[in-house]
């Protein structure tokens, strides 16, 4: 009888296995959008002056290279209409690279992106966020299960103001981690942004960045993030198509682009893992 069955069990492996075929579905595909990656973050402590934006398409599901854009004109302008050209890098490695050595950031200033492309003009405007510096990091050794770490990274928030904010947690060779709150509910107090890890080194070196977003940002990102699995090592690379961010094609409304026009302050913190 035990002869049997393990032949039976063979017999239903083999089977399974004959059957065994690779479908490749017929996913539609729609003509290409731009994507604009625009986030220009000025670092407490530098000049902010060189700033970078990248355009690229989107590209079919199966397809694993990104296209670039090149050949377009890109430049920012603030409410004195100062204008700070993006000229597009000649580095074969930085194709589709847009670079700014002389952007002024200023907070609470309004700036407009400009992008002429194809006969096209897509434009965005935003304002330059504050943030809080971060101050100190505390580790502690809570989580779900005996291994896990948490890192809580401190600062004061602003008191009689909505402030909303996107954190990025730096693993050296790790990629990030990234996420957005809002004080609702610590307004005005000493709080923290937090993250939890179960695979954390003795000696690991990390680096935590706070930036100061508006709240149009953070609905932006609240949708993009809803739809991204969460250890995606990048959601800003490929967008949803159903989440359009605050950038509009003036010449022809339809033909949409994806990405959005972000200018932010920012904070960071290096620690070294416990």
């Amino acid at each position: 009888m035990r002869k049997i069955y393990y032949l039976l069990l063979v017999f239903m492996s083999l089977f399974i296995t004959a059957c065994e075929d690779v479908v490749d579905l017929d996913i539609p595909t729609s003509p290409p959008r731009l994507v604009v990656d625009a986030s220009i973050n000025w670092i407490k402590g530098y000049t902010g002056q060189h700033q970078t934006i990248r355009l690229t398409t989107t590209t079919g599901f199966y397809d694993t290279v990104i296209p670039t854009v090149m050949g377009a004109k890109v430049y920012v302008k603030n409410s004195n209409n100062d204008v700070y050209n993006f000229t597009e890098s000649d580095n074969i490695q930085k194709t589709g690279q847009y670079i700014c050595d002389n952007f002024l950031p200023v907070i609470n200033e309004t700036y407009t992106l400009y992008i002429e492309l194809n006969g096209e003009t897509y434009t965005a405007t935003e304002t330059l966020i504050s943030v809080p510096q971060l101050e100190e990091v505390v580790q502690t050794a809570e989580g779900f299960n005996d291994d896990d770490t948490t890192l809580r990274a401190y600062f004061q928030d602003p008191p009689n103001e909505e402030n909303y904010y996107m954190h990025s947690f730096v693993r050296l060779d790790r990629g990030s981690n990234d996420a957005i709150f809002d004080d609702e509910f610590v307004n005005g107090n000493y709080t923290y942004t937090i993250r939890l890890y179960d695979d954390l080194q003795q000696n690991e070196e990390m680096i935590i960045y706070l930036y100061g977003i508006s709240p149009r940002y953070y609905d932006y990102m609240s949708k993009l993030l809803s739809l991204i699995p969460p250890d995606t090592p990048n959601p800003f690379q490929t967008p949803p198509i159903s989440v359009r961010g605050n950038i509009v094609n003036q010449t022809n409304p339809d033909n949409y682009p994806l990405g959005y026009f972000r200018l932010s302050e920012a904070s960071f913190i290096e620690y070294t893992v416990q």
